[in-house]
Parts: C-alpha cells; sequence; structure tokens
C-alpha cells in the first residue's frame, strides 16, 4: 500500500505551532515572552538550523511534543532560516528577553562555541541538539554520534556494492561537523578496498542539489556509477530521481537520518538504506534535561546524551513504515 508523505504539511504544521508559541514574536525571531509572563513557567526556545529542512521540522514537532509532557515548562521554535547571523542574533535576544533555557540545532558550531559558552557563563544554559562539536564543556548535548551513524551505513553499503565499485559522494554545508564525521567513517570502512570516489560535491543537506549533481554526474560518468554515498536522506532521494529519469536503475543509494520518507523510499526500492537518528528519543531526552536542570535536579547544570543508532534497510523497514503511519508523519 502506496504511503503519502507529509513532509509539507509537517513544515505548515510546525509553521502554525512556531506562530502560537511566539506571542507578540513570530517564527523569524525571538517573541516578548519571558518566565514572568505565567507565574512557574519556565520559558524555552529551540533554535533550528532551517525549518524548511526536514530533520529540523521533524525534530521541532518531536520536541513541541515532548515538551507537552512538562506543565512548567513553555517552549518557543525560532527559526534561523539557514542563516548563522540570524541565529547568532536569535540567540542574543532570547537571552536577553530573559529565556530560561536555549536549545540549539547549531548552523556552525564551531562558528558559535564561544557565543554558546558565554551565555552559560553569564546563567543562561543552553544545549546543542543533534549537532555539537563538542566545543563547549557545559553545554548539554543529545546527539547521535556521526561517526557511528556513518559506519552502520558505510558496513552494509560495502557489502552491497563491489570491492572496486566506483560511488559519487553528497556532502552536507562545508565544515559541519556530521557531515565530516559521516564521511570519515565511509572513508575508513572502505580504506582496505578497491572503491573509488569518481565526484563528491557539497549539496547543503538539499534534496534539489542531489538531483543537481547527480543530472550532472551522470552526463560525466553514465552508467559507471554504482553507488551514491550521501550525508544526508534527501540529497540521497534527490539522486535517485536524477537517476530513474535517466533511466539508470542499478545504481545502489545510501543515506542517513531516517525520516520517513526515506523509509518510503527503501520500501518502494529506492534507498538502499539509511541510518536513524531519532528525532523523537533526541526530543525526549533533550526535554528531560532541560526540565532536570530547571528544577535543579541536575546539579551539575548539563549532561551529555549519545541516543542509540539503526540502521533501516528493506528486512526492518517495515516497522518504520508503521511507527511514522501511527505518528501521522505518513498516511494511506
Amino acid at each position: 500500500m502506496k504511503k503519502k508523505m507529509l513532509s509539507v504539511l509537517l513544515v505548515l504544521a510546525m509553521a502554525v505551532t512556531m506562530a502560537a508559541g511566539c506571542g507578540k514574536g513570530d517564527s523569524s525571531g525571538a517573541s516578548d515572552s519571558g518566565k514572568g509572563d505565567k507565574d512557574g513557567v519556565y520559558k524555552v526556545a529551540f533554535l533550528p538550523t532551517d525549518m524548511s529542512l526536514t530533520f529540523a521540522s521533524w525534530l521541532a514537532d518531536e520536541l513541541t511534543t515532548a515538551f507537552k509532557e512538562y506543565d512548567d515548562m513553555e517552549l518557543t521554535v525560532i527559526d534561523s532560516k539557514n542563516v548563522l547571523e540570524t541565529q547568532i542574533s536569535n540567540m542574543e535576544t532570547c537571552v536577553s528577553q530573559g529565556y530560561d533555557y536555549i536549545i540549539l540545532l547549531p548552523i556552525e558550531p564551531a562558528a558559535e562555541d564561544d557565543i554558546v559558552a558565554g551565555y552559560i557563563e553569564q546563567g543562561t544554559p543552553m544545549m546543542n541538539i543533534n549537532l555539537d562539536d563538542g566545543g563547549v564543556e557545559k553545554a548539554s548535548s543529545v546527539v547521535a554520534n556521526p561517526y557511528d551513524l556513518g559506519t552502520v551505513v558505510a558496513e552494509y553499503a560495502k557489502g552491497q556494492i563491489a570491492d572496486d565499485a566506483n560511488v559519487v559522494v553528497l556532502l552536507g554545508p562545508s565544515g559541519n561537523t556530521d557531515s565530516i564525521e559521516r564521511r570519515r567513517a565511509y572513508e575508513d570502512v572502505f580504506k582496505d578496498s578497491k572503491i573509488k570516489i569518481l565526484e563528491e560535491q557539497i549539496g547543503d543537506w538539499e534534496k534539489s542539489k542531489g538531483m543537481e549533481f547527480m543530472e550532472s554526474w551522470i552526463q560525466v560518468h553514465g552508467d559507471k556509477i554504482d553507488a551514491v554515498l550521501s550525508m544526508n536522506d534527501a540529497m540521497a532521494i534527490g539522486a535517485i530521481e536524477a537517476a530513474k529519469d535517466a533511466s539508470l536503475n542499478d545504481i545502489k543509494f545510501f543515506g542517513v537520518d531516517g525520516l520517513a520518507d526515506a523509509a518510503v523510499s527503501i520500501e518502494e526500492g529506492g534507498l538502499d538504506a539509511t541510518a536513524l537518528q531519532d528525532a523523537q528519543v533526541m526530543a525526549k531526552e533533550g526535554a528531560r534535561i532541560v526540565h532536570e536542570v530547571l528544577t535543579g535536579e541536575n546539579k551539575e547544570g548539563f549532561e551529555k546524551v549519545e541516543i542509540p543508532v539503526t540502521l533501516i534497510t528493506n528486512e526492518n523497514v517495515a516497522e518504520f513504515i508503521e511507527r511514522y503511519t501511527k505518528n501521522g508523519m505518513l498516511t494511506e
């Protein structure tokens, strides 16, 4: 039974959530609300990279759900729209408006570490979620280890392609820790093989760029491409569409994220495998840590958590299709 993907609807739903949570503000900047607006309610801001990216939207949705379990916390989602200066400005605004806690999905951790450390030192606890380069000792962290994500996919891919296969690689943004570590994992797993990288390009996590680069690679290399190694699912799915348009049906595709549309692609024979970085688990752990820090249960003021990594293939994809259908990310 074919599933319909709800990525666009999810983004629209999150836009409504952001507008409702921001009070006098909107999704492009911090609201005017602070802890004093509701007695006993802690004000928490989540600053994602870009709500147009499917994983960031998924994570924001899961965080919104997780925070509903706590009567004494309220979450506001503030989009950075993939602009570093905007995210830094949003952090400053949240601090000046008295938010009690800031959860950050950083655009460029190395460029933001000193700022995050400074705000923590001044008394605003912060968390890096989904992406953390380890540069801030007292920032909480909830991540799926990016090297492990790359490793489980690479080990599976190695068994699916020839030892002398030709591959192309779709990378995340320049300097992005997750992309770098996933790429390093692939390199380590393949180091004793004769697998050859024909091309690699920075696709910035975007499906459209995955399609664009794949179209170009097909023009240059044709049917010599045996596999596409993508640092996320969206770019891989874009590459799959380009290959289908060119009637190239024997290429293997591997991604990372474990999104609902990736599960559908695996079920339909497009994507061969992906590694799940579970936004639901991240959100639940993140909300728990925030609550324990704000209520004083966590005396240290921070906690660092790595969540489990799961490989999704055609052998276990049915359980994820069922899960995503139950939580509304997919519909019949």
